[in-house]
């Protein structure tokens, strides 16, 4: 059994069933930054000032290297940025048929503080503005989430965090706890290989190879 869960998840389903130990480092595991997302419906393009933003399928906004670690501080600290760090995405430039009518579809998320219950939706509104002055007048519509939203939408996302916990200190490197195996659940046949485990999020599906490569489980040989 293969489980793409959050430890915090993994524990209502098996409970008393995993060993102490683990029961307790996955009580510890800590959950970090967490997102506010944003998605438009736009008359036209973004009207982007650098020329290379319009041909990308993703844009990350944050400023300068000083502007991005005060934003990742702020929220580090629990506090809501004025200018969080945010990205942009315009896939319907890859895929049209996303489109109709001259109408575009945008994503977007802004990192906030875990558990953020404000409303970031005008923070992100002005950090594509000032990348792209004009973006506010070509807003059709506007649907944000907030962090407990995010939640609702996935369980896995507690408080808003979409990483699967905390990538500081230790835990960047050992999680869900420090083992030898952190995939294993302590429980016969069941393995964690989520976000939450090695090499941690970013590397879709990667999570999932050692545990299948131990034949875990009791998948098939062949799958």
């Amino acid at each position: 059994m293969l489980l793409d869960l959050s430890p915090a998840a993994a524990l209502q389903i098996y409970g008393d069933a995993l060993p102490g130990r683990i029961k307790r480092a996955y009580r510890r595991y800590r959950y970090g930054s967490a997102a506010f997302k944003v998605d438009f419906a736009i008359d036209g393009d973004i009207p982007w000032t650098n020329p290379a933003c319009r041909r990308a399928g993703t844009v990350h906004l944050g400023g300068t290297f000083e502007q991005i670690a005060h934003s990742e501080r702020e929220r580090a600290a629990g506090r809501m940025p004025q200018r969080p760090f945010t990205l942009v995405g315009q896939q319907y430039l890859a895929d049209p048929t996303r489109s109709a009518g001259g109408i575009n579809p945008i994503w977007s998320y802004a990192h906030v503080p875990f558990g953020y219950t404000g409303d970031a939706t005008d923070a992100v509104i002005d950090q594509i503005e000032g990348a792209a002055p004009g973006f506010r007048d070509r807003i059709v519509a506007t649907v944000s989430k907030s962090t407990a939203q995010l939640h609702s939408y996935n369980p896995n996302y507690l408080g808003g965090d979409i990483i699967g916990g905390a990538n500081d200190r230790l835990q960047v490197l050992f999680r869900p706890r420090v083992a030898v195996d952190p995939y294993f659940t302590g429980v016969p046949g069941v393995y964690l290989c989520s976000q939450s485990t090695p090499p941690a999020p970013g590397f879709t599906g990667c999570a999932a190879i050692t545990p299948r490569n131990r034949r875990c489980g009791g998948c098939p040989a062949d799958w």
